[in-house]
This record gives C-alpha cells, sequence and structure tokens, in this order.
C-alpha cells in the first residue's frame, strides 16, 4: 500500500530539485541559491548516483564561497554557455527539429503541454518555452501540484498529474537533455558547471525509471470505477 505521507515528501523533494535546476540553468547561481546549497540544504533523493552528483554540485558551491572562483566568472560562463549563439544552445528545439529552428513546431509543442496543464511558470528565465530552465520548471511545477494530491488524498488528480510527468519527460526532456550535458561538458572548463550537467543527467535518468513505476504503482492502488468494471 502506498503511504501518501511519504509520497507527499517525495513529490516535494523532486520539486525542490526541479526548481534549483531551472535556477542554475536560468541565470548565475544568485547569493541566496548558493548560500542555500552551501548549507546542505539541497539533497536530492535518488540512486546513489544522483547523491554523488549532488554532493559534488555542493562541493563547487562551497569552493566558490571560499572565493576560490570569482563571481564575475561565473556570470561569464553562464553568459557564454547558455546565451550566446556559440554557446550550448539550452532549446530542445534545436536538439529535437531537425533543421535545429529554434522557435518552431517543437517549441509550439511544448507551449501547448503548458497550456494543457494550466501551468503558470514564474522563472526569471526569459526564454522561448522550450529553454531547458522553462522546461525543468514546468516538472517542479507538476511536482508541486503531485504534492497538493497526496495531501488531500485525490486519486483521479494524482493520476492525471502523473500521467501528465511522465508524458512530458517522455516526450521532450528525456529526448535532448543527456545530448545538451554532454555539450556542457565538452564546452566548460569550471567545475560548477560540469557538476551542473552531470547532475541533471543522473537526477533525469533517475526519474525516466521512477516516474512510470509511480504511474503504475498510482493506478494499482486507485483503479478508477470504469477500469474496476472492466
Amino acid at each position: 500500500m502506498i503511504n501518501a505521507k511519504h509520497m507527499q515528501g517525495v513529490a516535494a523533494g523532486r520539486a525542490s530539485t526541479y526548481a534549483v535546476l531551472a535556477a542554475l540553468f536560468a541565470a548565475p547561481p544568485s547569493k541566496e541559491m548558493s548560500a542555500m546549497v552551501c548549507i546542505g540544504d539541497f539533497s536530492p533523493a535518488g540512486n546513489e548516483a544522483v547523491r554523488a552528483a549532488a554532493l559534488t554540485l555542493v562541493a563547487c558551491f562551497r569552493r566558490v564561497a571560499l572565493d576560490e572562483l570569482p563571481q564575475n566568472d561565473l556570470v561569464a560562463e553562464h553568459t557564454r554557455l547558455f546565451s550566446l549563439p556559440s554557446g550550448v544552445i539550452p532549446h530542445e528545439s534545436f536538439y529535437v527539429d531537425e533543421n535545429r529552428r529554434i522557435g518552431g513546431h517543437v517549441t509550439v509543442e511544448v507551449q501547448r503541454c503548458y497550456d494543457d496543464a494550466a501551468a503558470t511558470l514564474t522563472s526569471a528565465c526569459r526564454e522561448l518555452p522550450d529553454h531547458i530552465g522553462v522546461e525543468l520548471e514546468f516538472m517542479q511545477f507538476l511536482c508541486d501540484i503531485e504534492q497538493q494530491f497526496w495531501a488531500e488524498p485525490n486519486a483521479q488528480g494524482l493520476q492525471r498529474c502523473v500521467e501528465f510527468q511522465n508524458g512530458f519527460l517522455t516526450e521532450h526532456l528525456l529526448r535532448w537533455h543527456r545530448a545538451l550535458c554532454e555539450k556542457i561538458l565538452d564546452e566548460t572548463s569550471l567545475d560548477i558547471y560540469r557538476a551542473l550537467a552531470t547532475l541533471t543527467t543522473e537526477f533525469l535518468e533517475a526519474e525516466r525509471a521512477f516516474v512510470p513505476e509511480l504511474a503504475q504503482g498510482i493506478q494499482a492502488e486507485w483503479r478508477t470505477p470504469c477500469a474496476a468494471e472492466s
């Protein structure tokens, strides 16, 4: 039997991880973000690879806090990687569209997902819908909704919410995150962005396994009347 209170905490932890990753892709780390990570208030649940990657990212932030790396260097590298045309191009359409046309049908499809979920995204990342920071924030939004449904609990809402998560991961994020992160690893020499790329890869690969299993577990736990009758 699924423990709703435990799963509420799992959803909250996943939302927090998505939020941190989205923020770090959207902009150079703020003082508040750096402080939060440095004090250990960031420990994503997951497998051993996820935990190891998270510890590496925390260590990188702590080195920055000790002034081993000037903040200006972080800002410059973030701009070079994620804002300049010569950077890694953090848009799904660049990796999925056969013509690499940013703002084309792939971008429209991503926006349709947000509209279908009635998502309210408030990220500081003022980018097209298929920017990695925006897509990660959308997953944070869905995990926050899931957390609320576990608290009620709301079986129908949970099923629909987790199906949304699984669909968006399968049809969008999981199709291109690895290529993006490998490009970051090739392009940057700064440990903090190498650690970000590694954690993003490991976390999303863990989600690849976790979310479908969660969807199956919820369906088995709370079958809809129609399903039971059939």
